[in-house]
């Protein structure tokens, strides 16, 4: 049996922000230059099975649905030493005192609880005490990251390594990645390598005694093999879109004046049909005819969450209805989003 872990990093290979805007229903109708926006509206939408008529850039990401049911990250600390050569750090003193103990009581008080919240109860992940490993001089981040991987318990799903000394700007503040699939019901991050790297940055005392949690819950995201939602094709800006946590996770704090938000915004109805959040009860393709849906917000419980609109064999849009509410709620408004998600190589 093919392990539980998604893989769709490389099957969801990019979205683009196109717009949003004031509306709750939505007429629809293909993108063939034929195909005329004002067709009769369906009475109802129309339920398209995964084995009928889904569009085959659609049916690569179902294929490949769903997050792990056990997910335990095992918390290591990487102590960065004052005369380190790895230019992550260059120039920055500040050394702060991170135990993984307090880390894992910290994310499962605070990021747990995000990640129930966007899943409706469907992903909760578990973060577990590791150790504390000491950097040699001329050893990096990433290196500390492998050591840790190496280190880690055979029932560790995934590895957090925190350096307790801050990124340089120019360096990010972190990273996440998938690791390998394996051919068993689980495999430990030793062997397959996932893992998530963050610098000391929003640990800062400055914030308070919870850190900032939005790029650990992005960077998650990109363990789960979650893609960045920018625009990649205009502005080659991967985290330009406030609409969803795995593009600018920061933006629920902007602008400046609004009060510190801990964590990130919501995500985007690809992604939880990525992650098997959204079942084929919860979407609906549109016929090159057109129709007229009535959208539930995609953050919701229930209702029809996400549309599709087919473009080729390789591309879709799709549309969903954004609530203001919840982690959305410095959101302006409410709104219709649309994004362009395109699977063809190029896009990889």
């Amino acid at each position: 049996m093919k392990r539980s872990t998604p893989k769709l990093a490389r099957r969801l290979r990019r979205a683009a922000g196109l717009a949003i805007v004031p509306l709750a229903a939505l007429a629809s109708c293909s993108s063939s230059p034929n195909s005329s926006p004002n067709s009769s509206p369906n009475s109802s939408p129309k339920e398209v099975g995964p084995d009928e008529t889904y569009p085959a850039a659609l049916m690569r990401i179902v294929d490949g649905a769903g997050s792990p049911a056990d997910d335990v990250f095992e918390v290591f600390v990487c102590e960065v030493p004052a005369n380190t050569t790895d230019s992550t750090f260059t120039g920055l003193d500040l050394r702060l005192s991170l135990v993984p103990d307090t880390i894992a009581a910290l994310m499962n008080a605070n990021v747990s609880s995000y990640f129930d919240v966007l899943s409706h109860g469907q992903y909760r992940p578990r973060f577990v005490a590791g150790r504390t490993l000491a950097m040699a001089p001329s050893e990096t981040h990433d290196q500390c990251v492998e050591r840790a991987v190496d280190e880690s318990a055979p029932t560790t799903s995934a590895v957090m390594a925190v350096a307790n000394a801050e990124n340089v700007a120019t360096a990010g503040g972190g990273w996440g990645r998938p690791g390998q699939t394996c051919d068993f019901g689980f495999c430990p991050a030793s062997t397959t390598r996932r893992a998530l790297y963050v610098g000391a940055s929003d640990f800062h005392p400055d914030w308070g005694p919870i850190p900032l949690l939005d790029l650990i819950e992005h960077e998650i995201g990109h363990t789960l093999d979650l893609p960045h939602s920018g625009d990649g094709r205009r502005s080659e800006d991967q985290h330009a879109s406030a609409l969803d946590v795995m593009s600018n996770s920061a933006a629920a704090r902007d602008p400046a004046a609004r009060p510190v938000r801990i964590n990130g915004q919501d995500t985007i109805a690809i992604n939880r049909l990525a992650l098997g959040w959204l079942t084929s009860q919860d979407i609906a393709v549109a016929e090159p005819s057109g129709g007229r849906f009535a959208l539930s917000s995609s953050t919701g419980p229930t209702g029809l969450r996400l549309l599709i609109l087919t473009i080729d064999a390789d591309a879709f849009l799709t549309v969903e209805y954004l609530a203001a509410t919840g982690f959305n709620d410095f959101l302006p408004t409410p709104g219709i989003a649309v994004h362009r998600i395109d699977q063809s190589r190029a896009a990889c």
